[in-house]
């Protein structure tokens, strides 16, 4: 038995090496390029523009005792209401351009460590790796390829108040391979940021989940 457990194990690690050497970008999944990497990949943003939504509430699964003020009860009332439609909810981040060209611009990039709930940008959330892109001008020859996508919002409304934070942001990247022109849809990355809504906060936490999409691995 303890030789069967230790070939066992043998073969574990063996597997657990030969996917660490594997490891490949699931950005460049597809394109032309080498992946992973042997140098760093030369990208531009053409657009991310943000959307969001609302989903509306029944509060009636929710206590009528809830403490605390006004945005706090709806909160609360949210988490524990049923699910009754989607609406449009105005926003003032509108794209996302600019905070992910700040993300990319650095040589040390910020992802998050899990995606299950983000309440906040520290050491517990987020690390920092080496940046794999390099920035260049928008349409330029140099470039390897472009970056487009959108950003969703999901948050909740109870009655006529809107809650005061965010639920989840979906990200959705599409890479177009410049050599080759094709064009290829990333899997979407769903993030639970739950952050005040509008914040800036939040705005930086969106562009930390599209990098965070960019540099996903996977093993094959």
């Amino acid at each position: 038995m303890t030789r069967r457990v230790g070939f066992t194990g043998a073969l574990l690690a063996a597997a657990l090496g030969v996917g660490c050497i594997t490891l490949k970008f699931e950005a460049l999944k597809g394109t032309s390029l080498p992946n992973p990497p042997v140098v760093p990949v030369k990208i531009y943003i053409r657009e991310f523009p943000v959307d969001s939504k609302a989903a509306v509430i029944d509060p009636r699964a929710a206590p009528s005792s809830a403490q605390g003020g006004e945005q706090y009860m709806t909160n609360d009332m949210a988490r524990q209401g049923q699910e009754l439609t989607l609406i449009s909810r105005p926003s003032r981040i509108e794209d996302l351009s600019g905070a992910i060209l700040r993300e990319l611009g650095k040589d040390r990039v910020r992802i998050f460590t899990q995606l299950a709930r983000i309440d906040g940008l520290n050491e517990e959330t987020v690390r920092e790796i080496g940046n794999p892109f390099v920035l260049v001008p928008a349409e330029s020859e140099d470039a390897d390829l472009e970056i487009s996508g959108t950003a969703l919002i999901n948050s909740q409304r109870v009655r006529k108040e809107f809650s005061q934070d965010t639920q989840s942001v979906e990200i959705q990247v599409e890479v177009r391979d410049i050599r080759t022109g094709k064009v290829i849809e990333k899997s979407p990355l769903i993030a639970g940021i739950v952050m005040t809504f509008n914040s800036r906060e939040l705005e930086e936490a969106i562009a930390i989940a599209v990098v965070s999409s960019l540099t996903r691995k996977l093993l094959f």
